[in-house]
């Protein structure tokens, strides 16, 4: 009897000597493609200053066809410190694809500072690309200047917001949070410094290592007046301040940033009426802060961007008129004037990746809200702006008859990822 008692606490274990170095082993291996799950990925987030994340299928013929290949790009990036390849299962592991807003396999995305990147990698699926790719992410993104010439230079040539450090050295801590930071913000905002003796002069006037956002509207030097060591805090600041909340969409800029793969809340306006563009600005602040990795804020040109309003039913003598672009369907919020009401925005984009917008539009009713945009609200004292909202009011109603039995299709459809590259899953809310 004894000796079969210890044979069992033998095996037990070395099951349990198994298990515990199976769940060890993703923190263990370096430079090997690590696959995780819902208990393993955030101290991997954490660990790493830059990883990349494989969302794949088993069932998906593109994601069979990447994994090798991630697999070696792990391998020939082995011994680059702060730099993880993970990948995925989102069969097994659903929850964590779900949280990621994934809907096409594969689909690879960037944790930097353990904050999540908007923009994908779209690039060629070979070891050359995606390594190359790697290594420039880590190169150091700030663009050194030299004295207050080449500043001058670079306000009048960068007519956008930037960001602006004076360092006594590169090998500074200040700086190298000021990397970090400028990693983070990679493609969302410049950063530049001035360092060593060309920026002596201004240190010795600031009593520290200071950091200024250059070309603001209202403050052309604008002070950082957090500390320049904290990098969480200066990320924040910097995308407060040098990442527009509500960017505008132009043709220009449009593929850019349909590539980014989030949904467009977009506000067509009179390009006269800044008014509104000001408006939906601040509601987006009060409610919608936390969303801005999910969905992209947007205004644009009503005249210019006509036909995308035709496709809601909707001509240049509705403006301004607010809608959802998911790339798959497009969604009409109800009245502009509602934006006024506490938490109306966020419904609006929670309702998306819910899926709600898509089943109240096949006539599903969620008797939660019932009435919400069509109870009365209290007028604005300003006579203006209460002629404008009663108009306004009055031409919906005249739109209601017009309304169809299916949203409208993106207007941004040859612009989705291409489905020679990505099995494309059916989900209304994304």
């Amino acid at each position: 009897e004894y000796g079969k008692q210890w044979y069992q606490r033998r095996v037990r274990g070395h099951v349990l000597g198994m298990l515990l170095l199976h769940l060890l082993l993703p923190h263990l291996v370096s430079g090997a493609m690590i696959e995780v799950n819902p208990g393993t990925i955030d101290e991997i987030l954490k660990k790493n200053n830059l990883v990349m994340i494989n969302f794949s299928a088993g069932w998906c013929r593109y994601s069979q066809a990447l994994k090798p290949v991630y697999e070696k790009a792990a391998q020939e990036l082995e011994g680059m410190t702060g730099v993880a390849l993970i990948y995925v299962d989102c069969v097994a592991h659903s929850s964590i694809c779900q949280n990621y807003r994934v809907n096409k396999y594969p689909t690879m995305k960037f944790v930097r500072g353990g904050e999540l990147m908007k923009s994908e990698y779209r690039g060629q699926r070979s070891v050359e690309a995606i390594t190359s790719h790697i290594r420039t992410m880590m190169e150091d993104p700030v663009k050194q200047l030299h004295g207050e010439t080449e500043l001058s230079l670079a306000r009048e040539a960068n007519k956008k917001k930037f960001i602006l450090g004076y360092f006594t050295a590169t090998s500074s801590y200040s700086y190298e949070v000021f990397k970090s930071s400028a990693q983070v913000m990679h493609g969302q905002c410049q950063f530049y410094a001035i360092v060593g003796d060309d920026a002596k002069e201004k240190i010795a006037a600031m009593g520290k290592e200071s950091i200024f956002l250059i070309n603001d509207v209202d403050h052309p030097e604008k002070p950082f007046e957090g500390s320049a060591t904290d990098q969480p805090q200066l990320s924040a600041w910097v995308k407060d301040n040098c990442v527009p909340l509500v960017r505008e969409i132009t043709f220009e800029n449009g593929e850019e940033l349909t590539e980014e793969g989030l949904p467009f809340v977009i506000l067509f306006h009179d390009p006269e009426d800044q008014d509104s563009v000001k408006l939906f600005t601040q509601k987006v602040s009060e409610q919608c802060q936390d969303q801005r990795n999910g969905v992209n804020f947007l205004h644009a040109d009503g005249f210019k961007f006509a036909h995308p309003l035709s496709h809601l039913g909707r001509s240049t003598g509705d403006l301004p008129v607010l809608a959802i672009d998911s790339f798959k369907h497009m969604y009409l919020f109800p009245k502009f004037e509602n934006i006024h009401r506490p938490g109306r925005l966020r419904r609006f984009v929670e309702d998306l990746h819910s899926g709600r917008l898509h089943r109240e539009f096949h006539g599903e009713v969620f008797n939660d809200r019932a009435n919400e945009d069509s109870e009365p609200i209290p007028m604005p004292k300003d006579p203006k702006m209460a002629a404008k909202m009663m108009a306004e009011q009055q031409k919906l109603e005249r739109k209601k008859k017009d309304a169809g039995t299916a949203p409208p299709e993106s207007v941004f459809r040859k612009l989705e990822p291409n489905k020679n590259r990505y099995s494309l899953l059916e989900k209304d809310e994304l």
